[in-house]
């Protein structure tokens, strides 16, 4: 017969008031802002005093990583799906993309929260949450820089850029599109250019940065520069 001992007990209890607290935090950072909510606010939405809120978390910041832990899992689960389908690297290298997107269409309140605390916030890189978060970070790279070496492999991406330069260029644009400043979007809107199509674009946009294109040869290039000309 298994029997929980007491000190199990009490470790479920923690954990499950660490999630409580988490949930409200979380909640709150989306209803306001991360540098608008204070730990005593925090307290009192968890009916909790400030000094207990502390055994839990140190501050702010270590919510925040508790939290961008747990949806760096979520993304990471679903380019894991991604990577076992049977296609070209450059339709892989799309689909993960397309998964990233998906998920900070389902997630922007938490990519808003992310923007507005800033890379800053990561300071504490001896915090082992912290740790944490970047080896799964490298992971989600290492996953787009495979599937460009895929697509290099087969010939669907160009292969004079090194893999990983082309993947770390992807993440970084892919990021800084959906923490996109309220600043660039109302740029955008001036112009017409909604941001829902500013994102679905992107894809067209990237394409003819990576992908390889046919190759022409030197006479029927001349050929029609020449046409082009003459026209």
């Amino acid at each position: 017969m298994n029997t929980t001992s007491f000190q199990e007990l009490i470790e479920k209890e923690r954990e499950q008031r660490r999630t409580y607290i988490l949930d409200a935090a979380e909640k709150l950072f989306y209803a306001k802002s991360f540098t608008g909510v204070s730990m005593e606010e925090i307290a009192k939405e968890v009916g909790l005093n400030k000094a207990t809120l502390y055994l839990y978390f140190e501050n702010k910041d270590h919510l925040l990583f508790a939290i961008i832990l747990h949806k760096m899992k979520e993304l990471i689960a679903r380019y894991e799906g991604c990577r076992g389908q049977d296609i070209s690297g450059r339709e892989k290298s799309r689909l993960l993309g397309t998964t990233f997107f998906e998920f900070a269409r389902e997630n922007p309140e938490y990519y808003r929260t992310i923007g507005e605390a800033g890379a800053g916030v990561f300071k504490d890189s001896d915090n082992p949450v912290v740790k944490r978060i970047f080896e799964l970070m490298e992971k989600q790279l290492g996953m787009v820089r495979d599937a460009l070496s895929e697509g290099i492999a087969d010939g669907t991406i160009r292969d004079d850029l090194d893999p990983l330069e082309m993947a770390v260029y992807l993440s970084v644009m892919r990021s800084g599109i959906v923490c996109l400043p309220p600043g660039w979007q109302n740029v955008l809107a001036a112009g017409g250019i909604g941001f829902d199509r500013f994102v679905s674009d992107y894809p067209q946009f990237i394409a003819g940065a990576i992908e390889k294109q046919a190759s022409v040869p030197v006479a029927e290039h001349k050929k029609k520069s020449g046409t082009a000309k003459k026209g």
